[in-house]
């Protein structure tokens, strides 16, 4: 009998074995199921927001013209009766973004404009977008806790007024983290109806994972905004620094003209002097004829020594001559003016020809010829301000693999700030300079193309010399250039573009150097 009853208890006990292992086994499928459900929801999720934020990156909208179209996702993908999103100032308060859905007003409204927002979303965003919230980022960190979010059943959240349950006997609230601070929030709602969907706990779960996507999407548009901006700046830059290269050209070439103009007008004041104010027409018509007369009737010597009008006659011819030949002296000059004052004109337009037919184009480049260039077009500020420049360029310098208009624009930046400072400075007891140097250096085991562009103006204090490569950063106060900040900036960006680098050296009161250094190829 003990056998039979051991057998039984045997038996039983493998037959709950048995069952206890096959409903641990239908779990562990229904728990997989539902996470790879859930997985495959989260992915759906992901790809749906990323094509929204790339849609809003494409038509160059701003980010907050993405979130409405993230809280209409949110409320469908959930199968919610409603959402808003709000944003989260600087003074912590909540501001109305944007509404989907049948969502209840988080203001007391009347009954007849509460029906109204309920039927039109559009309406509602409307409504809502800027209102002051009565609720801040501290009440909803306090409502979330730990769990991230915070759950209302059949009752309104403290923050909103009590009708709100009415509409929203289920509401569920995120925050939107940005960078670690709260950005906004996603409201989301439900009815208790048997037709519709019943938010839950585990649906916040869903919720918190759409914020955390949102955040992505928004941190991925904002650095994309930023470096759009930051590339129209540079390229803002650029153009104004091609503008200073072609007004330099223009105000050099005008320059030149108007010296040249006065130079012709001076010349055309001798050549059409009046014909008996000439000295060469009182020698021909009546010196030499008198002297022919006199020579005639054989009293020329006589005359020239006895006479009181004939002793002065060689003296008066030495003086008339001497004075010819001082007149063809300075037309002589006033021409040579003239051919260099049209040679520089020449030379100007070559540099504004080559210049254009440069850009954008990297070739292997003398530095001399890009030094000489800059210089160049600065010639009338120098002559202006009476600044005196000295040049002392090593023509053995080996060549740098550079766009050379583009390196011009640095040279000019650099100079034109130069110029600046000292014009800025005024100090009459100071004689104003600049000092362009090129050198071969060598360094690391590689050989480096230096440019050292030095002035004796006013200086750089150290917190603004640790400050001015930085990209927006400028001591002007004027804000007629739109790339104000940005000249120094571009400088450093395009000599690191070509593995170079600028060093600033400056003493408060002496002057101020900048070393820039591009690497240079030996043949």
């Amino acid at each position: 009998m003990l056998p039979i009853i051991v057998l039984i208890i045997t038996i039983i006990a493998l037959l709950v074995i048995i069952v206890f292992q096959r409903a641990r086994l239908i779990v562990m499928r229904r728990t997989s199921h539902s996470l790879k459900k859930g997985i495959a929801k989260e992915r759906n999720a992901t790809a749906d927001i990323l094509h929204i934020s790339k849609e809003v990156i494409a038509s160059q909208e701003k980010e907050k013209e993405f979130l409405p179209y993230f809280i209409k996702y949110t409320v469908r993908s959930m199968k919610a009766t409603g959402g808003a999103l709000l944003l989260c100032g600087e003074d912590n308060h909540f501001y109305g973004c944007a509404v989907s859905g049948t969502f209840p007003p988080i203001r007391e409204v009347t009954a007849q404009i509460e029906g109204q927002l309920l039927a039109h979303d559009k309406r509602h965003t409307e409504f809502i977008k800027g209102y002051k919230t009565k609720f801040v980022a501290g009440d909803l960190e306090k409502a979330c806790a730990d769990q991230g979010f915070a759950f209302y059943q059949d009752k309104a959240p403290e923050f909103f007024p009590e009708r709100f349950v009415r509409e929203a006997p289920r509401c569920l609230i995120v925050p939107i983290k940005f960078r670690d601070q709260i950005y906004g929030c996603i409201i989301v709602t439900s009815k208790d109806e048997f037709d519709a969907h019943k938010l839950c706990q585990n649906d916040g779960l869903f919720l918190m994972r759409l914020a955390e996507i949102a955040s992505l999407c928004l941190e991925i548009i904002k650095d994309f905004r930023k470096r759009q901006e930051y590339e129209q700046h540079l390229q803002s830059a650029r153009e104004e620094g091609m503008m200073q290269v072609s007004s330099g050209i223009i105000h050099n070439i005008g320059n030149a003209v108007t010296i040249a103009k006065l130079t012709v007008t001076r010349l055309l004041d001798k050549v059409t002097a009046k014909k008996e104010e000439r000295p060469e027409t009182l020698i021909l018509e009546e010196i030499i004829p008198r002297l022919q007369k006199e020579l005639e009737s054989g009293t020329v010597e006589k005359f020239l020594k006895e006479d009181k009008a004939g002793k002065q006659y060689l003296d008066i011819i030495q003086e008339l001559l001497t004075h010819v030949g001082k007149n063809a002296e300075d037309a002589f000059g006033m021409l040579q003016s003239l051919s260099d004052k049209l040679f520089h004109i020449s030379e100007i337009i070559e540099l504004q020809q080559r210049f254009i037919g440069e850009l954008g184009t990297e070739n292997m480049t003398q530095l001399t010829g890009v030094i000489d260039s800059s210089v160049t077009i600065f010639d009338e500020s120098f002559n202006k301000h009476g600044f005196k420049i000295d040049c002392n360029l090593d023509k053995n310098v080996p060549e740098v693999l550079i766009d050379a208009s583009m390196i011009t624009q640095v040279f000019i930046n650099i100079i034109k700030n130069a110029v600046e400072a000292m014009v800025t400075e005024k100090n009459p007891d100071k004689k104003y300079q600049l000092k362009i140097r090129l050198k071969e250096e060598g360094k690391n085991n590689k050989t480096y193309a230096v440019t050292e562009i030095e002035d004796n103006g006013p200086g750089i204090t150290p917190e603004i010399k640790a400050k001015i490569f930085e990209f927006g950063f400028s001591t002007k106060t004027a804000t007629n250039s739109s790339s104000r900040g940005i000249g120094l900036h571009f400088c450093v960006d395009c000599i690191n573009k070509y593995g170079g680098s600028i060093d600033v050296d400056s003493k408060v009161g002496k002057g101020t150097t900048f070393k820039i250094s591009l690497p240079a190829y030996k043949r």
